[in-house]
């Protein structure tokens, strides 16, 4: 049953249900006690006009059953009892079984003289059950028609459910606007505010995706592009010069560029992560990085220092890795032929501040902030560094430093006077 009318209409006629029930025994068991104190009081009564009146006659009746003895001997009775007496006590109420059924039987003495009355038992149940059948009757009546009356309600106190309902499956992607609380039950402002909040993170990941199939496609047009003229120029030719084969395969290494860091950046997402943060030596890991692109950077006769001690921070170990990768890869990048880069990595306390600078033209302060958006760069396909690149390697590490819960800056470089991109992590205790 997943109707939340059904279910409160059932509980609800399930507790009025059990509460008649309920309130019906409880009204059986008060009735009884009042029904006994009720004919005791009337037997008492009549065994004292008995005792006074003292008939000498039988006078029959199917209410009661009496007798009189006076000396031992009986002197009168109702006519339709043995002639012994009803019960053994002399004095007080008694139970006792006779003529078929179980009656209540009242004895009282009086110097030679002993009245006994009784009453059929089975008078009190009837009285009782009368009465408790006249109270409760009308209430299980009434049960269908509280049912009625009960769905009518609730229903209308769902409505506002039911319009929410209505509005979220009218609602197109396209139309992620903010649902107004402002009339909205208090119960369900919060179902509200947590269905707003979801709803911009959908509209922004759709406007990311767009903005990303956009920028991808656009990115990937120009070296496709070159690819089809260059392989075109080459089928027509029979011995076609180094210079296209080398055109070509350069074509192909900026497109295999341009698809891996489309990729690094999809599977960075906040979005899409799933975190899986250890405690992580990121001074071995930036060693490792530097070894293994050492060759890049030897090719371009720099030179890379590391400083660092041993520090740990709570990370995982890909995303860390490709970070350092893409720093240290811009870096070189584009520093000229020559140049200096410096890691540093500093144990600050509680966080831990990793900084790449190099000695190149850097970045204006204006620009810093454009620079990581995607597919950004700066003088576009004309940088004063003659790189080729996609613009997507600092928006990669912008993603990465917020998945750790990191602050990432472009800066200008003290040591270098070129850029200094700085991340600052949260340290992890030894």
């Amino acid at each position: 049953m997943n109707s939340i009318l059904s279910r409160l209409l059932w509980v609800l006629l399930a507790a009025i249900t059990l509460t008649t029930f309920l309130a019906a025994v409880q009204g059986y068991q008060s009735s009884m006690r009042r029904a006994s104190t009720l004919f005791d009081s009337e037997l008492q009564a009549l065994a004292q006009t008995l005792i006074s009146a003292r008939p000498q006659t039988q006078v029959k009746t199917s209410l009661f059953a009496w007798q009189i003895w006076h000396q031992g001997e009986l002197v009168s009775d109702s006519g339709h009892v043995s002639d012994r007496p009803l019960t053994d006590i002399q004095q007080g109420f008694d139970e006792g079984n006779f003529l078929g059924q179980r009656w209540r039987v009242f004895s009282l003495h009086d110097a030679d003289s002993m009245v006994q009355v009784a009453q059929p038992l089975a008078q009190r149940f009837d009285l009782a059950e009368s009465l408790i059948l006249s109270a409760m009757t009308p209430l299980i009546i009434s049960i269908p028609l509280l049912a009625m009356i009960i769905g009518l309600i609730v229903t209308r106190a769902l409505k506002p459910l039911t319009s929410l309902a209505e509005r979220l499956r009218a609602t197109r992607v396209e139309e992620l606007g903010e649902i107004d609380s402002a009339y909205v039950p208090g119960e369900l402002k919060p179902v509200v505010d947590t269905i707003n909040r979801l709803f911009a993170r959908v509209d922004e990941a759709f406007t990311r995706e767009k903005r990303f199939a956009s920028d991808a496609a656009h990115e990937l047009r120009t070296p496709l592009s070159i690819l089809r003229i260059t392989a075109h120029n080459i089928s027509v030719m029979q011995s076609p010069p180094p210079e296209l084969i080398q055109a070509l395969q350069a074509g192909v290494e900026r497109m295999s560029h341009v698809v891996d860091q489309i990729l690094l950046l999809n599977r960075t997402n906040p979005e899409h992560f799933t975190k899986r943060l250890l405690p992580l030596r990121i001074d071995k890991l930036a060693q490792d990085v530097i070894a293994d692109m050492f060759e890049q950077i030897d090719g371009k006769q720099q030179s890379i220092e590391l400083q660092a001690s041993e520090t740990t921070v709570a990370g995982d170990e890909f995303t860390l890795r490709t970070l350092l990768q893409n720093l240290i890869g811009n870096a070189s990048k584009y520093t000229p032929a020559g140049g200096n880069i410096l890691v540093n990595i500093v144990n600050q306390g509680r966080q831990v501040a990793l900084s790449v600078e190099d000695s190149g033209s850097g970045i204006s302060p204006d620009e810093r902030q454009r620079a990581l958006q995607r597919f950004y760069r700066i003088g576009g396909d004309r940088h004063t560094s003659d790189t080729e690149g996609c613009g997507l390697g600092l928006s990669i590490v912008q993603q990465i430093a917020q998945l750790h819960g990191a602050q990432f800056e472009l800066d200008d470089s003290e040591v270098l006077g070129g850029l200094a991109a700085r991340v600052v992590f949260k340290g992890h205790p030894a």
